[in-house]
């Protein structure tokens, strides 16, 4: 009973976390950070919130050092025209979602995919370049946004 209580819930969390995605109402509050060489940060206060066609990427200002604080402005922006498009679902459940917006120091499109772990609220996301390279990746949990 115990284990079929923990998937039950587990699936509604998965499933409200999924209507929120398709929705485009949710916030991704993101709790660490990998850079480009796979160094792990813990950070807080760095998320990725989506409002309908609203889109916001903030990462805390304890990621960047003070040789890197001009880099910080490059990841903290709003594009008002974001948008999200589901690609799929994976064999072992999780499913894959990609936004698209403009953000950066030159307001550049961007990208950014999404995969939603099966039965949970937890998110990986990989930051893509303009020309679709790698910019890092993270992970946190998803929760829907009050309508």
């Amino acid at each position: 009973r115990r284990a079929t209580a923990t998937a039950d819930s587990g699936n509604q969390t998965f499933q409200t976390a999924l209507a929120a995605l398709e929705s485009q109402r949710f916030v991704v509050d993101i709790d660490e950070v990998y850079t480009r060489k796979g160094k792990r940060l813990d950070t807080y206060q760095s998320y990725v919130r989506m409002q309908g066609p609203q889109l916001e990427v903030s990462f805390a200002p304890d990621l960047f050092g003070p040789r890197n604080s001009h880099r910080m402005d490059q990841m903290r922006a709003t594009d008002e025209q974001g948008r999200i498009e589901r690609i799929g679902t994976k064999a072992n459940g999780d499913v894959q979602f990609r936004i698209h917006g403009r953000w950066g120091w030159q307001q550049r499109s961007r990208s950014c995919l999404v995969t939603l772990f099966h039965n949970s609220d937890r998110v990986f996301l990989e930051f893509r370049t303009e020309r679709d390279r790698p910019e890092g990746t993270a992970k946190g949990t998803l929760r829907p946004l009050d309508r």
